[in-house]
């Protein structure tokens, strides 16, 4: 039988003593104590090897995490959330039998809201119950440890400590956020780990996640799979994850989503926003040792040094030359080629501002063409770190004088009344890789019901394109209608103004197509202008993106 999670945990270390504090108003009493939660360290192995380190287990402090007493009836007549020091107080009536429930949830009013729950179990917060007590008429220490459940052997006991330390994780990136603006505000975020999370598609309430990841909807999805793949103490994957969410609630996401590793030549938003998570772990945790434990006793992970990597194809397609890049701008450890110690908060207002707002799409180009434009005094100290990695000096934000590796230019150009060659490639691989997709610049001169069409002379060849704004929030908002045919088509109402359309090759196989635009001459009465759009109608809808 599977092993199933206990929720209300019955843990916890309970000192009871007298103080000499003020006198509380009549008829209450305080209750204080300590939260703390065991991390299980990593060690790191010549020859690239990461393990989880079960002789080396330190407790810590569960930080800014919600406390409540809880009456007999199961009702809460108090609450509040831990200090850095993971220590709480509250006020409770005299002579009432409690107990204390810690949550896996991390709450500041209008500020954040981040939870920890079971997808395996209807979305059940992980807790900590105390024992119930009477709170009789004095000052009450009531301590709760929560343990990794690791016996030697295994994981024989519940894995307490699993969603705190997730959490921890999570307010190490809060704060490194908090440390460039103090009323930055975090939209809710909604954690789903659990013991039955596996690395395999399918059902996510069964635990069938594919692998850790954001999903695009304020959810990070975490492994826990004992002997295959378990996350929660991994904090750079949890801050890699979380790195997501800050682009798409804060920034913009304009990652397409898709497997990626370090040494691939990427679409250069799947290579930004992957650069962009791992580089951001490094900053938020000040460690550029970035790894991920895996395997039978979670000892056969591995690790890699986001600073002073090998370089594998570097370029601006390379996730590895990104992180490389944005680490060596923000930390205050120079090579030859690293002149710059920018910290965090030159970096964070560039994501924040010139970077969400692009018209172009995120990537290397727009990072640092806004870098360079707010920070003119570093910009040869930035072109030779770029330099270091094979990348140009940038000089806007569309990567001009750059192409797919193959004479094929990274933007073109469409307006009404013309076409355009499109050829795609995919010797590097398929859906997100360098050259599997070409973008053009769409410029609308008035309002009015315009129609693309994709045509193909090879019936190997599947046009497909998404159309974007380019405002933010730079969502795709359309996509071509026809699939599974060398031909395609969009009829959508368009506004005067810029928009950006990403085409590709839905077989990826290859080839060439060609884009047309045209605005449709359509025949109405005074009464019915107002009303004609709304008779174009998508049946196709642009595809869901995830994060890994």
């Amino acid at each position: 039988m599977r092993e199933k999670v206990i929720y209300i945990l019955l843990i916890g270390l309970f000192i009871f003593g007298c103080t000499n504090e003020p006198q509380l108003k009549e008829g209450y009493v305080k209750i204080k104590g300590e939260v703390t939660f065991d991390r299980v360290n990593v060690k790191v192995i010549k020859g690239g090897i990461a393990k989880l380190d079960y002789n080396n287990i330190i407790k810590l402090p569960a930080r800014d995490v919600l406390v409540k007493a809880i009456d007999i009836n199961g009702k809460p007549i108090a609450s509040t959330s831990t200090d850095k020091n993971g220590k709480y107080s509250l006020e409770v009536p005299i002579n009432s039998d409690i107990k204390i429930r810690v949550y896996a949830r991390m709450y500041k009013k209008g500020y954040w809201d981040v939870r920890v729950v079971d997808n395996t179990n209807n979305k059940a917060m992980y807790v900590i119950d105390g024992e119930y007590h009477n709170t009789g008429t004095q000052t009450t220490i009531r301590n709760l440890h929560a343990i990794s459940g690791w016996t030697g052997d295994g994981y024989k006991e519940a894995r307490v400590s699993a969603p705190f330390a997730i959490l921890d994780s999570i307010y190490q990136a809060m704060q490194k956020i908090r440390e460039a603006d103090r009323d930055a505000k975090f939209p809710d975020l909604t954690v789903n780990w659990s013991i039955n999370n596996v690395a395999s598609p399918g059902d996510e309430s069964s635990g069938q996640i594919i692998t850790s990841n954001y999903d695009g909807e304020q959810n990070l999805w975490i492994l826990g799979d004992e002997n295959g793949d378990t996350d929660e103490f991994d904090n750079h994957i949890i801050i890699h994850e979380w790195g997501h969410y800050f682009e798409d609630q804060f920034s913009r996401a304009d990652n397409i989503g898709g497997s990626h590793s370090l040494g691939e030549a990427l679409d250069i938003r799947v290579a930004f926003g992957e650069g962009w998570g791992n580089a951001f772990s490094g900053m938020a945790t000040d460690d550029p040792i970035y790894f991920d434990t895996s395997g039978y006793k979670q000892s056969t992970g591995w690790y890699m040094d986001l600073e002073n990597g090998a370089q594998e194809n570097p370029g601006w397609y390379s996730e590895g030359s990104i992180q490389r890049v944005l680490y060596d701008l923000y930390d205050k450890t120079n090579e030859p080629h690293d002149k710059t110690s920018l910290g965090f908060k030159p970096i964070y207002k560039v994501l924040v501002g010139a970077e969400k707002n692009t018209p172009a799409f995120t990537s290397i180009f727009t990072f640092i063409d806004a870098l360079k434009r707010e920070n003119s005094e570093y910009s040869y100290s930035i072109d030779k770190t770029l330099s270091y990695e094979n990348i140009n000096s940038i000089i806007d934000a569309y990567g001009s004088n750059r192409v797919n590796r193959g004479d094929i230019p990274l933007y073109k150009d469409l307006s009404s009344g013309n076409s355009v060659d499109i050829c795609t490639r995919n010797n590097f691989g398929v859906y997100n890789k360098l050259g599997n997709r070409v973008y053009v610049r769409v410029h609308i001169n008035s309002d009015g019901v315009y129609t693309f069409r994709a045509n193909s002379n090879s019936y190997d060849i599947d046009p497909d394109f998404v159309l974007y704004k380019t405002k933010y929030p730079h969502k795709q908002f359309a996509i071509s209608q026809i699939e599974g045919s060398p031909k395609d088509i969009l009829t959508i109402n368009l506004q005067k103004g810029d928009y950006l359309l990403d085409i590709y090759d839905a077989s990826f196989n290859g080839g060439c197509i060609n884009l047309s635009l045209n605005k449709e001459k359509i025949k109405y009465n005074q009464k019915e202008k107002g009303k004609v759009f709304s008779k174009v109608k998508l049946k196709r809808r642009p595809p869901k993106r995830q994060y890994y």
